[in-house]
C-alpha cells in the first residue's frame, strides 16, 4: 500500500509581538469521566496532528497533500487509512515509525516522541473511536508536574531547542515565562481575532488552554 510522501516544509509563523495591553461539525462519543487506560481522540490525538502535520502545507484541509487530511477525526479516518485495532496495518502508524528518513512521518521535521508514537498506536488498537471526556483539573498547577507536557506536544515540533521559529524556543520553564509575559502567546493560543493560532494545525484542547490560564493566573508556579 502506498505510504504518505510530502514534499519537505517547515514551520512558519509570524513574529511574535508583545501581548495587547488588554488581555468542528464531527460526532463525539463522549466518554466521562475519563479513564486513565482509554485514548481520547479529541484531547490526544488531534493535538499531536495539529502540531505535526495538519498545518498549511503539508495535511490540513486546504494542502491535503497526497490526498491526506488530518485536520478533523472524519478526515482522518477517510484519508489516512486508519485501520481500526491494527495499527501496523495503517498507513498512519506506519509512516511515524519508518525506517526510511526519505518516508518517515513528519517528513523534513524530528519526529514524534516514543510517547507520541505509542499514544497513536495504541488509539488504533483501541478501534480508533472519536472519543473525548469531560475532566480537567486546573487547580495547584505547576510547569514541571502539569505545563511542560502541553508545550512539549503542541509546540516544540515548530519552537524546538534546535533552529526554532523566530529563534523562540518554548522547551524549558524560562522560555515558557518569557513568551507568556512579554509576547501575545496566550491570545494565539486561544485564536484571537485576527491572530494567527498557535499551533497552526488548530487549537488546542479546550482543557489544554484553560489549565495555561489558570497556572498563569496562579503566578506560573515552576
Amino acid at each position: 500500500m502506498a505510504l504518505l510522501i510530502i514534499l519537505t516544509y517547515s514551520c512558519t509563523h509570524d513574529p511574535f509581538p508583545p501581548p495587547p495591553t488588554t488581555m468542528n461539525n464531527d460526532t463525539v462519543q463522549e466518554g466521562k469521566p475519563c479513564n486513565p487506560d482509554t485514548v481520547y481522540y479529541q484531547r490526544e490525538i488531534q493535538p499531536i496532528l495539529n502540531a505535526n502535520c495538519a498545518y498549511s502545507g503539508c495535511h490540513d484541509a486546504a494542502t491535503s497533500t497526497d490526498g491526506v487530511n488530518l485536520s478533523s477525526y472524519s478526515s482522518v479516518i477517510s484519508t489516512a487509512d486508519v485501520r481500526p485495532f491494527d495499527a501496523d496495518g495503517s498507513d498512519l502508524y506506519e509512516v511515524l515509525v519508518e525506517t526510511d528518513v526519505d518516508k518517515r512521518m513528519p517528513f523534513g521535521m524530528p519526529p514524534l516522541t516514543d510517547t507520541q508514537i505509542e499514544l497513536i498506536r495504541k488509539w488504533i488498537l483501541q478501534g480508533a473511536l472519536n472519543l473525548d471526556c469531560d475532566d480537567c483539573n486546573v487547580v495547584n498547577l505547576t510547569y514541571n508536574s502539569d505545563i511542560k507536557a502541553i508545550f512539549d506536544d503542541n509546540c516544540v515540533s515548530c519552537h524546538g531547542s534546535v533552529n526554532p521559529q523566530k529563534g523562540r524556543s518554548l522547551t524549558n520553564y524560562a522560555e515558557v515565562q518569557d513568551a507568556i509575559l512579554n509576547t501575545n502567546l496566550l491570545q494565539r493560543i486561544n485564536a484571537e481575532s485576527g491572530l494567527p493560532v498557535m499551533p497552526q494545525g488548530g487549537k488546542m484542547p479546550q482543557c489544554n488552554i484553560d489549565k495555561i490560564e489558570a497556572w498563569v493566573k496562579d503566578g506560573l508556579p515552576q
